[in-house]
Formats: C-alpha cells, sequence, structure tokens
C-alpha cells in the first residue's frame, strides 16, 4: 500500500469536525429549550433568542389550531343536533301522514261494524232456532272485523262505565240516571276507535246528568290508600 493511501483524507477530517460541531449546537439548543435558560452573555445570544422567538410563534400557532379545532367541534356538534331533529321532523310527518291515510281509510269501513253493533244491540237475547244461529253469525263477524283492526294497533275505545273524557268522547247529551253517577257514561252512541295514541274517531256517548244517583264504583283497599291486611283486621275488630 502507498503512502498516499495511508495517509488521512483531509476532506474527510473536515466533514467529521463540522458533523461533531453541528451535534453540538444541536445538544446545547436543545439542552437550553427545555430548561427555558439561554446564556445572553454568551456569543450565541442570536441564536437564543432566535429559539425564543420559534417557541412563541409555535405557541400562538398552537392556541390558533386549539382555537380552530374548538369552532370545527361546535359545528360538527350542531349538525348533529340538526341531524337528529330532522330526523325526528321526518318520522314524524311519516307518522301523521300514515295516521291521516288510516282514519281516512277506516271512515269507510268502521259504519260497516257501527251497523253490526246495532243489530247485535237490537237482537233478543233468546232468539230460538230460528234466530240463534243467525246471531252467532254476526258475533263472529264483529270477532273477526276486530281483530282486523286489532291487527293493525286500532283498538275500541271502553267507554260504558267509564269517567267522561272530552279527548275520548263526543257527548250527544246528558241524562239523568239512577245507575250512574253523574259525569259517567252511560251509553255509547258509536264506538270510537284510537291506533296507539291518536285518535281516531271519538267515542259518540250520553253521559249521566248532575241529578244522577248511581254510586260510584268501589274502590278497593289498595287503591284507597289502605293495604288490605289492614282494611281486614279493622273488619275483624268491629265483629269482635
Amino acid at each position: 500500500m502507498s503512502p498516499e493511501q495511508d495517509s488521512p483524507d483531509p476532506d474527510q477530517d473536515a466533514v467529521a469536525q463540522a458533523m461533531r460541531e453541528a451535534e453540538e449546537a444541536v445538544d446545547k439548543v436543545r439542552s437550553e429549550s427545555q430548561s427555558g435558560v439561554y446564556d445572553v452573555a454568551s456569543d450565541d445570544t442570536d441564536d437564543g433568542i432566535e429559539v425564543v422567538d420559534d417557541f412563541v410563534d409555535l405557541e400562538a400557532k398552537l392556541a390558533e389550531a386549539e382555537a380552530e379545532t374548538a369552532a370545527l367541534k361546535d359545528k360538527w356538534l350542531r349538525a348533529v343536533a340538526d341531524n337528529e331533529n330532522y330526523k325526528k321532523r321526518v318520522k314524524r310527518d311519516i307518522d301523521d301522514a300514515i295516521h291521516r291515510a288510516v282514519q281516512g281509510l277506516l271512515g269507510n269501513f268502521l259504519p260497516v261494524g257501527d251497523n253490526l253493533e246495532r243489530a247485535l244491540s237490537v237482537a233478543p237475547a233468546d232468539g230460538g232456532e230460528a234466530l240463534t244461529p243467525l246471531i252467532k253469525g254476526l258475533e263472529m263477524v264483529r270477532q273477526e272485523f276486530l281483530s282486523a283492526l286489532a291487527k293493525h294497533g286500532i283498538k275500541p275505545i271502553e267507554s260504558v262505565g267509564q269517567p267522561f273524557d272530552p279527548s275520548v268522547h263526543d257527548a250527544l247529551q246528558q241524562m239523568d240516571s239512577p245507575d250512574y253517577p253523574p259525569g259517567t257514561v252511560m251509553i255509547e252512541y258509536e264506538k270510537g276507535y284510537v291506533r296507539g295514541d291518536k285518535l281516531l274517531r271519538p267515542a259518540r256517548v250520553i253521559v249521566a246528568g248532575p241529578g244522577s244517583t248511581g254510586a260510584p264504583a268501589p274502590a278497593s283497599a289498595e287503591a284507597a290508600g289502605e293495604p288490605a291486611s289492614k282494611a281486614g283486621a279493622a273488619g275483624d275488630n268491629e265483629a269482635n
């Protein structure tokens, strides 16, 4: 091997020296930036000030990014809320449209049920051999009619013996009755129907007037707020 090959390359030495100086400078800046202390008396004062300025710029950019993120999050939350409200409004509109369609369709079918009810209400209790099969047939048709309505969530309103409720009852008149207390439905002229919590048709009824003398339905001991065991004990004490 020649002496020229054994001698060190001056260019490589210069590169290695420059890399060492660069690494030392980076380590110095990193340590000073982490501690937050800069030697203003050193020759690198300008470099330290530049680093501080860079950190100030980064903090400003970070604050700006956080504000932008908060604004975007607020817009996103508003968009989600608007979307939920839109879906609820669409569902409500669809339900209302279905209800109106069902209500209009039933307007043509409910009179059939009304006529069945009227026919059964005037049928004699003992129709003999001639009328009994006919009455049973009418009853079967009535039950089939109600079952068909129930399949679509439509139910008749129970009215007779119930307190008058203007939200589901349409009062035709008031009559004094010895059998019902005042304000109670005593006669159902035409059945009412509901679908879920929506009224399809109010029941047309006759209500017991203020001069009615019927006793109200007896309340059980538990409904009156008194346990049944106490009510029974009180009765035993009176008997003794």
